[in-house]
Parts: structure tokens; C-alpha cells; sequence
């Protein structure tokens, strides 16, 4: 079951179970992202076999999680509030499927609500909303040239709980620099984000690569008090290339890479360079990918030009992959630059550790899941004010059983460590989370 589960690289979880802790690898201690599917794939209910027509899924997860530290934050600023909680989550759901007869064009698209409910802290009660569609032209377009890859995929969300992780490609290298593991209070978060894949064979060995990725993150007023507001921001992300294979395992790629920072009235600046890449295949079951490189930084941001201080960053991303017929471990590094949500808009350096596991056991139809996730991220290059850092740590243990084909249980365990730092004032916190979700479809 786990080779089902688990495909190539970090992929999306649904958006719905990202928002209640489930599944997916949501904004806190969800389970392990699971690689290669779109919104969570056979590891939802609602997730069936594309087959020809349009093929309409309802859906609802219902949760029941004990959180330790509902406002994600110092216990020391939580001053006559009850931190503690237990919260019950009811996420309803509606998956389009739909392929032509020829099975040339497939899209897969979702749209939902996710309500909360706590029992002691009945003002953080809401509502939140999410949508998400891909469409995958890939074999259309092969009938042109065989080969061809052409994906877009658009997702959004709107919560109280910002995520912590978006990152990753079946490579490992950034697909999205918007958050990189730092972990925002409790917020109104209002999040979008656009991509499109095209890899375009020029040879028999050699394939014309492109990504583009335009996002933005929009923060309410902070639920916490003594907190100042989140910075928002625009980001666009891109990258082109070539991708040569040089032997039955081997591939090698060029890219030239630019991340471009919108903060508004605090800034923009851009990170652009280049890179080389690796990747080889070990076995049937193992494989590996590597990239590096350097990008160079410009623009202005708090009045400060950035080619005041260090304007050449690093940027770069390791992924071993291990999969076979009953185990999956997704192994990733990646380095590079984001900016800062808080106090100033300011660039910073991040690295970032992740695993995903997946381990069948001898139940039939159970599956053990494990992820960590290690997030550290400095001030870079010229700023103003002081000085910038967080590091996150996340981790998730669960298990994952499969009553019936539209009958999913999950239970888990999370634990999240953050430690964000401005100048002398460090803003740290820790919580634990256990959490039983019922995902069921009707189709």
C-alpha cells in the first residue's frame, strides 16, 4: 500500500486537512506530505481512479485533536487565557474528476469549507474556505511531441492557522519560497498561489524546462495579544533550463532561477542566479537529485538598498528517495532566500530539513507514517533595525487505516518547537497535538 501512497518528491496535501491538522502535512503537525499526488490523492476518500467523463465526489472529515497551545504562542503572553484545548473540525468537500474519452486532458479540482470549534476558547471558533484545481495536458500535447509536460495547478486558502512548511518538488529544490518552516501566530491567513510545469523534449536527450509560480499571503489582524500584525507579500518564482540525459540513470540540468518580493510599502527586492543540478537512479529503488548554486540579490527594502551588504547568496536542495513495495522515505535539503513576515520584510536565509515516511505493517490496510520537518532561517545581506532569525522544529507520528475504499481513520501525534528571534526578544513556544479524524466519501 505504501507504493500507492507515497510517489516521487514533496507534493500538496488537501488544503482542507491542512487546516485541521490532518493528513497531508497541514499547518502544524499534520502527517507526512504525501509525494506526487494532488490534494492529498489516494490517501482521501474522495480520491478515485480518473476514468472517462466528469466524475463529481462529496466528501467530510471530521476531527477531534487536544491541542496543547491553541494560539501559538508564549504561554508567558497568554496572561488570563486558557491555552489548552480540544477542537472539534468538520471540513466538507466537493472533488471534480474529469478526464475525455482519449484520456488526453485530466483535471482534478476541489472545493471546500473547514469549521472549528473549541470548547474552552469559543472566540477562536471559524470558518475557513479552500479551493484548488490542476490540469494536466501532458499526453495531449505528447501527441505533438512525444514527451511533452505541461501541468497547471492553482490552490487557496483562507484560515486562522497559517502553514508552516510549503516547500518542495520531486527534486527537492524550492517550488514555492512564500514559507519556509517560519511559523506564524494565529492569524487570518489568506493565501493563493498559481503554477505551471513545462518540460518540452528538444531531442532524444536532451528537454527544454520551465516553472512558473505566482503567489501571495495576506495576514488579518494578529489574534495574539501584544503581537504586531504579519507582513503580507507577492511572490513570483520561475525558472528555465535544460534537462540532458546522459545515461539510463543519469540526468543533468541547467537552470537559471529568480524569486521576486513584493512587501509593499516596506520593499522589493529579488534573488536571481543560476544553478546545476544531478539526479541518478541507484536502483529501481532508490534514486537521487542535487542541486547548487548562487543568486544574486537586489533591490531595496525598509529605505536600505541590499547591494550595501552581502549580495551573493547560496541556494541549493539534496532528495534521496527510497521506495519499494512496502516502504517509502523521502529524504530533502534545501537552502535558499525568503523574506521575513515579521517585524521588517527583510531577506533571510533559510535551511531546511524535511522526512517523510511511510511503513506498511502487518494489519492489512494499516500504515505507519512518520515526518520531521527542521527550519532555521537568518538575516541576509543589508537591513536596518534588529537582527532576524527563527528556527522551527516539527514532528508527526501516526497511523493511517483504510476501513473501506471511501472510509479513511487517521490517527496522530505532533509536536512543534519555534523559536522566532527579534533583536534581544525572542518570541518561543512549543505544543503537542493528538488528533483522530473519520474522512468519508459518497460516491
Amino acid at each position: 500500500m505504501a507504493s500507492i501512497i507515497l510517489g516521487m518528491g514533496f507534493g500538496w496535501c488537501s488544503v482542507s486537512q491542512a487546516q485541521t491538522g490532518g493528513l497531508g502535512g497541514g499547518q502544524f503537525g499534520g502527517m507526512p506530505i504525501i509525494p506526487g499526488t494532488e490534494f492529498g490523492g489516494i490517501t482521501q476518500a474522495s480520491s478515485i481512479r480518473v476514468v472517462d467523463g466528469l466524475h463529481v465526489v462529496p466528501s467530510v472529515q471530521v476531527s477531534e485533536r487536544y491541542d496543547t497551545n491553541v494560539f501559538f504562542a508564549p504561554k508567558s503572553r497568554l496572561q488570563g487565557l486558557t491555552p489548552e484545548d480540544v477542537i472539534t473540525t468538520v471540513a466538507p468537500q466537493v472533488r471534480g474528476l474529469y478526464t475525455d474519452q482519449a484520456k488526453l486532458v485530466k483535471v482534478n479540482a476541489v472545493v471546500g469549507a473547514v469549521g472549528g470549534y473549541y470548547v474552552n476558547n469559543t472566540g477562536l471558533n471559524f470558518v475557513g474556505a479552500n479551493a484548488g484545481a490542476v490540469l494536466d495536458m501532458s499526453d495531449l500535447l505528447s501527441r505533438w511531441r512525444p514527451g511533452t509536460r505541461l501541468t497547471i495547478s492553482d490552490v487557496y486558502f483562507y484560515s486562522p492557522e497559517p502553514p508552516t512548511f510549503l516547500l518542495g518538488g520531486e527534486s527537492g529544490e524550492y517550488v514555492n519560497p512564500v514559507l519556509a518552516g517560519y511559523q506564524a501566530r494565529r492569524t487570518n491567513t489568506s493565501f493563493n498561489s498559481v503554477s505551471t510545469l513545462l518540460q518540452l523534449p528538444i531531442n532524444r536527450t536532451v528537454s527544454l524546462s520551465s516553472s512558473y509560480t505566482n503567489s501571495f499571503v495576506d495576514y488579518g489582524i494578529s489574534q495574539v495579544p501584544g503581537e504586531g500584525n504579519l507582513i503580507g507579500r507577492k511572490v513570483q518564482a520561475y525558472s528555465v533550463g535544460f534537462l540532458m540525459q546522459v545515461s539510463l540513470q543519469d540526468t543533468v540540468r541547467v537552470n537559471f532561477t529568480g524569486n521576486e518580493f513584493d512587501l509593499g510599502e516596506r520593499g522589493v527586492f529579488s534573488a536571481r542566479g543560476s544553478n546545476l543540478g544531478w539526479s541518478h537512479r541507484f536502483s529501481s529503488a532508490v534514486s537521487f537529485n542535487a542541486a547548487g548554486g548562487v543568486q544574486v540579490l537586489s533591490g531595496e527594502v525598509n529605505g536600505v538598498s541590499l547591494s550595501s551588504g552581502n549580495t551573493i547568496a547560496p541556494f541549493g536542495s539534496l532528495a534521496l528517495l527510497w521506495q519499494d513495495t512496502t516502504t517509502t522515505i523521502a529524504l530533502g535539503y534545501r537552502t535558499g532566500i525568503t523574506s521575513s513576515v515579521q517585524s521588517r520584510g527583510e531577506a533571510m536565509l533559510n535551511h531546511a530539513i524535511s522526512l517523510n515516511m511511510t511503513q506498511n505493517t502487518p494489519i492489512q490496510n494499516l500504515v505507519g507514517l512518520l515526518a520531521a520537518n527542521y527550519s532555521v532561517a537568518d538575516g541576509y545581506g543589508a537591513s536596518s533595525g534588529p537582527s532576524l532569525s527563527w528556527t522551527t522544529v516539527r514532528g508527526t507520528a501516526g497511523f493511517l487505516y483504510r476501513v473501506t475504499q471511501k472510509t479513511f481513520l487517521i490517527l496522530n501525534y505532533s509536536y512543534l518547537n519555534v523559536d522566532n528571534v527579534i533583536g534581544e526578544r525572542h518570541s518561543a513556544f512549543e505544543k503537542h497535538m493528538v488528533q483522530l479524524s473519520l474522512d468519508q466519501a459518497f460516491y
